[in-house]
């Protein structure tokens, strides 16, 4: 797995996306969780929902647990539609961007 501190975990999540590989869903997964950290209980996401919605804007995606039943995954409108529109990156732009 591709350190996510080294390369911007979109270009990482847009990768992913395009391969074709077992596992892919878990992989994806794991980078944003890497990058988001642990979710945030709801009543302290309550109290934090301010911080949280800057981080994401910011580019860190953040997680909230909702009572134990699932996770929220609080990420930019810009961010996702980085990841769903734009095309995959080539190996050189992961590669270059890994080198600076």
């Amino acid at each position: 797995m591709t350190n996510t501190k080294e390369v911007p975990w979109k270009l990482v999540v847009k990768g992913l996306k395009s391969k074709i590989m077992a596992g892919r869903k878990e992989s994806i997964a794991q980078v944003l969780r890497e990058v988001g950290g642990d979710a945030a209980p709801i009543r302290q996401a309550r109290r934090v929902l301010l911080t949280m919605s800057v981080d994401a804007l910011s580019g860190t995606p953040r997680f909230i647990d909702v009572y134990g039943e699932g996770e929220i995954c609080l990420i930019s409108f810009d961010d996702l539609l980085d990841i769903l529109a734009d095309p995959p990156p080539t190996l050189a732009e992961v590669m270059g961007r890994v080198t600076r």
